[in-house]
């Protein structure tokens, strides 16, 4: 009898000096997003940067929502810009369409398969990027400059497309490179020198991101 006093009392003992295994969650995925624009703005070279001077991208959506059985379209923007500086470049392209009635936004299929849709990759230009692509400038005087629809000679080419999600949002990494002819739509009130009415915006490739 004492004997088996001695075991149990051996064993509980043996039990309690064993460490508890530390059990860690694995690491939640994060998307990596980086941003930098290059390129030549009227005959001037241009390059901003995410993070210097203050430049970040500003990814945002503009939703049109129709009542079912309408189709409902929402266009993305991407802007670089900083709160330190008047010179910014945004680009937007739609039109994603879909069932407002069944989803507040498009299902994250329907998002990819946008930006990944050959049709979209080299886009035409459109007003307000309703039905293509759009390139809206403004300078260090404040003038707002836009492409025009009208311009045949515009480019535009969608490239190193990556889409990718974590707790933030879903995301479509992109490489956009476009040559455009800009419009001035809205002028500082005493431009000095006196403001051209066109600008010429070559080569310029933007390294950025869409978010769903």
């Amino acid at each position: 009898m004492k004997k088996a006093v001695y075991l149990f009392v051996f064993g509980s003992v043996f039990l309690a000096g064993c460490p508890k295994h530390e059990i860690i969650p694995a690491p939640k995925p994060k998307v990596e997003l980086e941003s930098h624009l290059i390129g030549s703005i009227n005959g001037t070279d241009v390059e901003l940067t995410q993070n210097v001077g203050g430049y970040y991208v500003d990814a945002t959506k503009a939703k049109i929502i129709l009542s079912s059985p309408q189709p409902s379209s929402a266009v993305y923007y991407a802007e670089m810009k900083s709160a330190e500086s008047l010179v910014s470049v945004r680009i937007g392209i739609g039109s994603v369409q879909w069932d407002a009635s069944v989803s507040s936004d498009p299902t994250i299929t329907q998002f990819n398969s946008f930006f990944t849709n050959p049709v979209n990759m080299t886009p035409v230009y459109s007003t307000n990027a309703a039905s293509g692509f759009e390139v809206v400038y403004r300078d260090g005087s404040g003038n707002i400059w836009t492409s025009d629809e009208l311009d045949v000679a515009n480019t535009a080419v969608f490239t190193n497309i990556i889409q990718e999600s974590d707790g933030t949002g879903d995301y479509s990494k992109f490489t956009c490179t476009f040559t455009c002819t800009m419009h001035r739509m809205q002028v500082n009130p005493s431009p000095l020198p006196p403001t051209p009415l066109s600008l010429e915006m070559e080569d310029v490739v933007f390294d950025g991101w869409f978010k769903r």
